[in-house]
């Protein structure tokens, strides 16, 4: 079964529309993201969401970190503008570190949540899925 409505390839991550409109953001191994990456997510989260927005998962990459300032952008309303919510999906204890600053640092201004399992993600993420 399928389950992408559709798709946008980055050259540092894709970002997927699902079929139950939520997005799923896959970031690329071996990658630093800077701010200008996270706006081009950004961006690619409204051209596929038509400006309305969506529960998030995101899926990191192997070896995939962010600046502090992206970070710190990822936390704020221009970031966040088309996230109902965020699940990160994590493999790794790096990531899962990251994560946790990330969340208790930068303080994101949605509903922010660690999983070990995709599904598990996108169960927590059905609660801020918006009936359109």
């Amino acid at each position: 079964m399928n389950l992408v409505a559709d798709k946008i390839e980055l050259t540092h991550s894709t970002i997927i529309l699902r079929k139950d409109g939520m997005l799923e953001l896959h970031t690329h191994d071996n990658h630093l993201y800077e701010i200008d990456h996270v706006k081009e997510n950004v961006e690619a989260f409204g051209i596929l969401t038509n400006q309305k927005g969506a529960p998030v998962i995101i899926i990191g990459g192997s070896h995939t970190s962010t600046t502090a300032e992206a970070r710190k952008f990822m936390a704020g309303a221009e970031s966040l503008k088309y996230s109902w919510c965020e699940a990160f999906v994590i493999t790794s204890l790096a990531q899962k570190i990251l994560i946790s600053v990330y969340i208790r640092i930068d303080k994101p201004l949605v509903p922010t949540k660690v999983f070990r399992d995709k599904d598990a993600a996108a169960y927590w993420c059905l609660q801020y899925l918006k009936k359109a």
